[in-house]
């Protein structure tokens, strides 16, 4: 079970992931990506909520509207459009993505979604690995 796995929190929180293909001890947005899918599957609609309420808190209007932008950017999610200085909406769009169902064998849509050239920005890339980083850091404080 997710929250059973505290040597996988330990290393997302320290920004390394056993899913390193290239062992190079970082975390790429792909491997942030399935963590915060992993995560957002198992965490209650309050943790979810508290976690992303939190970090998206902390982000700048900069970093708020870039990620917005990779949402609604990305066909491989159901959001359309974000309001990505309205916490609540940014919250309920990052969660939406983060759990819509995954075509077979492929990618999820959160990884789609920062797979479509968003990451080409530097903003969008360490938000997401960021992201991973504060769930893994809130899981071994559980």
């Amino acid at each position: 079970m997710f929250f059973d796995q505290k040597d996988r929190h330990q290393q997302m929180a320290n920004a390394y992931d056993p899913r390193d293909t290239n062992r190079d001890g970082v975390v790429s947005p792909q491997e942030a990506a399935a963590y915060i899918q992993d995560y957002m599957k198992n965490a209650t609609p309050e943790e979810r909520n508290q976690i992303l309420r939190d970090y998206i808190g902390g982000m700048s209007a900069d970093q708020r509207r870039e990620m917005g932008d990779a949402i609604v950017k990305s066909p491989a999610n159901p959001v359309q459009n974000v309001r990505y200085d309205d916490d609540n909406d940014l919250v309920d769009a990052y969660t939406r993505t983060a759990q819509a169902p995954t075509q077979q064998g492929g990618p999820s849509p959160l990884e789609q979604t920062f797979n479509s050239g968003a990451l080409s920005n530097p903003l969008v890339k360490a938000g997401l690995v960021g992201l991973a980083a504060a769930i893994g850091s809130r899981m071994l404080r559980r």
